[in-house]
């Protein structure tokens, strides 16, 4: 029984020692602490939590987000992380449902590149992302990583910059796509084998998604 005991008491002492990091101060993760937790502190990600829609005749665009706290970060470093992931359905102008990701946001997966929309940074107006000159000073937008389930295409890359504004009491998202790399014509499992993916279903540019109940 001491020993038991003991042994939680050693691992409580380790658990508290992990350091607790802001990680909208180093977004980059440029000197990432082996163990650390980057913490999403101000709570920037729980304005996305949720549904949200846009509509424009048949086109349809249904995106859901949810917050993972202190999830595990692989790779030279390891780390923990909170991670704000997503799923969609999307809906061409023709009332042909072409993606529909929105049952894997109910998994709780180990690896956040499990999702088709993950979290990368918060975004000022500046840097190599699209600029916002719309945007009142001071606008903190936030860059996802986007995918699509039948990607098998090692190269082809986007990103979804989002923000959200209130008008006229409503919750909007104003939703960027933007394509970030073209196709490579190798194969995600084995580079050697050509890929039969060519671009996302989604159109790129931008959209406005309403807060559902």
């Amino acid at each position: 029984m001491k020993k038991i005991v003991l042994l939680l008491l050693i691992c409580a002492s380790c658990n508290a020692q992990t350091p607790i990091i802001n990680m909208h101060d180093d977004p980059n993760y440029q000197t990432t602490i082996a163990n650390a937790y980057y913490k999403d502190i101000s709570n920037f990600f729980n304005q996305f939590a949720g549904t949200w829609i846009f509509e424009n005749g048949q086109e349809k665009l249904e995106i859901r987000f949810r917050k993972r706290e202190m999830m595990f970060s692989p790779g030279g470093v390891e780390f923990y992380e909170d991670v704000l992931v997503g799923e969609y359905k999307y809906i061409n102008t023709e009332g042909v449902e072409k993606v529909n990701s929105l049952m894997n946001l109910s998994i709780n997966h180990f690896n956040k590149r499990a999702y088709n929309l993950y979290s990368g940074f918060q975004l000022d107006n500046y840097g190599f992302a699209p600029q916002c000159p719309e945007c009142p000073l001071g606008t903190k937008r936030l860059y996802m990583f986007f995918d699509e389930p039948a990607n098998d295409d090692f190269g082809l890359d986007a990103a979804l910059i989002i923000r959200r504004v209130v008008e006229n009491g409503v919750e909007k998202i104003i939703a960027q796509l933007e394509h970030m790399s073209p196709a490579s014509n190798e194969n995600k499992a084995n580079v050697d084998s050509p890929s039969t993916f060519r671009d996302f279903s989604v159109p790129y540019g931008f959209y406005t998604l309403i807060k559902q109940p």
